[in-house]
């Protein structure tokens, strides 16, 4: 895979990353209210998910650079 092809491919990613909460806060914006506490809660798991995913990425980040170092 040549570098453009990891470039393109790395702009879908943000662009998946930013869409799938914007679309969940629009998706909860929308609700009428006796729905809104349920999304709500499903607006939290997928943040979570999300943050959970970011620091793991980090981590290996991290220790793949520490590893290369030594």
């Amino acid at each position: 895979m040549d570098t453009s092809s990891l470039i393109i491919m790395a702009i879908g990613a943000v662009l998946i990353a930013v869409g799938v909460p914007l679309f969940s806060i629009g998706r909860y914006l929308s609700a009428p209210e006796d729905k809104k506490k349920q999304k709500a809660r499903g607006i939290k798991v997928i943040g979570i998910f999300w943050m959970a995913v970011g620091v793991l990425i980090y981590i290996g980040v991290l220790i793949f650079r520490v590893f290369k170092v030594i």
